[in-house]
């Protein structure tokens, strides 16, 4: 499993040509990231004041912390990229029969496919860390401000969240990808779970039930509690950045909620990721044990 780990890494980071997809993706995001900074700095010029005199600075430089500042910046983009990384990854490797010749060439299926569950992770984690320095890079030239500093526990907190709920995103893509091995759908799906889609309409539907599905009442509080517990929600809530390990539940779900949730919202959306990444490895070993390659 490590060699195949091994060679994902490798193929992936190629440099010649930029045919390596961590390439293309980191590329992606400093074209993103220094967009925003030449908007900042716009802004703030006197050219800028000179065309819109008197026009406030549209922009907000100030952030509650550094980890919200982090999740602010990566919170759609980074979960976008690793998603659809996985799903080019594991789509190409069985369109041109890599996994075929690998499987043939050494046994055990269940160890290449959890393997692809491993190199999602390290993927996720290298894409964060990634993130991490553009957008440090970033507010060190835009010259960002936040109002508290996180303590090292909110800092490990957050990180070990955000990395892990990634992960379980990613995961869920390649349950999608071995499952159906059709491109677009796949991408739609890793696009629709990456960016919440699938929360807010269950979210929704659960809002339903007070009015037009007045029916489905009495499931109001499972809809809301898978709501609660999906990775695209803890990525939402870790917005609040590293003081979210501080905070009540109430604070983060409001008072009229019926989700079954716990105490701490941070412990929740740790908790969220390794139960994800669980059911989604499950999900994935048991495709690779039924499906021909």
């Amino acid at each position: 499993m490590l060699n195949l780990i091994k060679s994902d890494l490798y193929r992936i980071t190629r440099v010649r040509g930029l045919r390596g997809s961590f390439w293309q993706y980191g590329l992606s995001l400093l074209v993103v990231y220094a967009m925003t900074v030449a908007m900042t700095i716009f802004v703030r010029s006197s050219l800028f004041e000179s065309l819109a005199p008197g026009t406030a600075n549209p922009v907000n430089s100030d952030f509650p912390s550094y980890t919200a500042y982090l999740a602010s910046m990566g919170g759609g983009i980074v979960p976008l990229c690793v998603c659809f990384m996985v799903v080019e990854h594991a789509l190409q490797e069985l369109k041109n029969n890599y996994a075929r010749s690998v499987l043939s060439a050494r046994g055990g299926r269940l160890s290449y496919f959890g393997g692809k569950v491993v190199f999602a992770g390290v993927l996720s984690a290298i894409m964060v860390l990634l993130e991490i320095v553009l957008v440090t890079a970033v507010a060190w030239i835009g010259g960002y401000a936040f109002a508290t500093f996180d303590s090292p526990v909110e800092l490990l907190g957050w990180f070990v969240g955000f990395w892990i709920n990634i992960w379980a995103l990613a995961v869920i893509s390649l349950v999608v990808a071995y499952a159906t091995r059709v491109s677009p759908m796949s991408y739609i799906c890793s696009f629709c779970f990456s960016l919440g889609v699938v929360a807010s309409l269950v979210s929704g539907l659960a809002y339903s039930t007070g009015g037009i599905l007045r029916v489905l009442q009495p499931i109001r509080p499972a809809l809301e509690t898978l709501v609660a517990w999906m990775p695209s929600t803890s990525l939402g809530n870790l917005a609040a950045g590293g003081q979210m390990f501080g905070m009540r539940a109430a604070d983060i779900w409001g008072p009229s909620s019926l989700a079954f949730t716990i105490d701490d919202p941070g412990i929740q959306a740790l908790l969220t990721g390794v139960i994800w990444i669980a059911i989604a490895s499950a999900a994935v070993l048991a495709i690779a044990r039924k499906r021909d390659i």
